[in-house]
C-alpha cells in the first residue's frame, strides 16, 4: 500500500521555525504524550475547541453546511481541533470539525483539491492514519496571525474573499487576492 502524502512517524512536530503558539503546543502535550507519539486512547481527551476570524475581521460561521466568512458581530463558529499524530512536519497538522467534531473540513481526494465538509467523527480521524490525511492542515502561526496549508495537497492554503459571506475556499495563490491569514483563538472550556 502506498503511503499518504506527509505521513510521518507520529512523533510531536518540532515547533515551527519563529514563533512558538502556546495553544498549539498545548494541544499536542495533550494528546501526544509519550515521547513515541502514540496516545493512550482510554485518555484520550476531548477535541480543543477554537474560533477562526479571517485578517479583514470577518467571522466564519457554518451555514448550509458550508464554512461562511461574514462581517458580523455574531458568534464564530467553534471548531473542534485535534492534531494529526500521524503526519510528520515543521508545522503542527491539525484536523478541524464543525457540530460537535461530527463533521471534519477535507480536501478532497480528486487531483485538484476541493474544500468540503464530510460526515467524519473528529476523534475517528484522530486514530485513523488512512483516513486522516485528506483532513489534515499545517497550521503555521505568522506573528499574530495562523495559516492553515493543506498537507495532502501542499502549497494550497484556506482562504476567504475579500467580500463578506462568501464560503471559505483553497488556493494555491496566497497573497494575491484571498485572505489567507487568520485569528486562531482557542475557548478554554471546563
Amino acid at each position: 500500500m502506498a503511503s499518504q502524502p506527509g505521513a510521518g512517524t507520529g512523533r510531536r512536530p518540532s515547533g515551527p521555525c519563529g514563533n512558538q503558539d502556546k495553544d498549539m503546543r498545548d494541544l499536542f502535550d495533550t494528546f501526544i504524550k509519550k515521547e513515541d507519539g502514540v496516545p493512550n486512547p482510554p485518555d484520550l481527551p476531548m477535541p480543543f475547541i477554537f474560533t477562526l476570524r479571517d485578517a479583514k475581521q470577518k467571522v466564519i460561521r457554518l451555514q448550509s453546511n458550508n464554512l461562511v466568512a461574514e462581517a458580523s458581530n455574531s458568534d464564530p463558529e467553534k471548531l473542534s481541533v485535534v492534531p494529526n499524530r500521524f503526519v510528520q512536519g515543521k508545522q503542527y497538522p491539525i484536523i478541524l470539525g464543525v457540530q460537535g467534531g461530527s463533521s471534519c473540513l477535507s480536501c478532497g481526494t480528486l487531483s485538484q483539491p476541493k474544500l468540503q465538509l464530510e460526515d467524519k467523527k473528529i476523534m475517528e480521524l484522530f486514530e485513523d492514519k488512512e483516513q486522516a490525511a485528506r483532513f489534515t492542515f499545517h497550521n503555521i502561526p505568522e506573528g499574530s496571525t495562523h495559516r492553515f496549508e493543506s498537507a495532502t495537497y501542499p502549497g494550497w492554503f484556506l482562504c476567504t474573499s475579500q467580500k463578506s459571506s462568501e464560503p471559505i475556499r483553497i488556493t494555491n495563490h496566497p497573497g494575491e487576492t484571498e485572505i489567507t491569514e487568520f485569528y486562531f483563538k482557542r475557548i478554554l472550556t471546563q
